[in-house]
């Protein structure tokens, strides 16, 4: 069976769109995968803009750095981006000052800091976590 489009063609794979059998010509690699250029350009196949992996790596290490929001923003996600910055520096200065305040009593400061540190690291990796989910689903 020979290219749909080019039946004097011998195909070199086939659309995992569509199934049918594509030649050089007709196909196109999107995110590793061979598609003709009608699924293409009927929108039946959309190519992921961002890495999901790299997309974790940013929001997870600028979560770390007091930056989480970061990988939001670096998607286009602006909007939302923004709003977990600005919450998550909020939190970083409240927590900031009550963990100052209560270093001075020394019983309650070694309390808190081990919670601080679960959420400094549980809250970014939540974070990037939940934005690669999003990126791997489409959304």
């Amino acid at each position: 069976m020979n290219c749909y489009l080019h039946p004097q063609r011998p195909p070199v794979g086939t659309c995992t769109s569509c199934g049918r059998p594509i030649c050089d010509e007709c196909k196109v690699e999107v995110q590793n995968k061979l598609v003709c250029r009608n699924c293409l350009s009927e929108g039946k196949v959309v190519a992921r803009k961002y890495d999901p992996n790299t997309v974790f790596l940013i929001e997870l290490v600028g979560g770390f750095f007091g930056l989480l929001g970061i990988g939001y923003i670096y998607t286009g996600r602006t909007n939302e981006g923004i709003l977990r910055l600005v919450l998550w520096l909020i939190y970083d200065l409240i927590s900031g000052c009550i963990i100052s305040v209560l270093l001075a009593a020394y019983l309650v400061g070694i309390v808190c800091i081990p919670f601080q540190l679960i959420i400094q690291v549980g809250v970014p990796l939540w974070s990037a976590t939940t934005l690669k989910n999003d990126l791997l689903q489409g959304s």
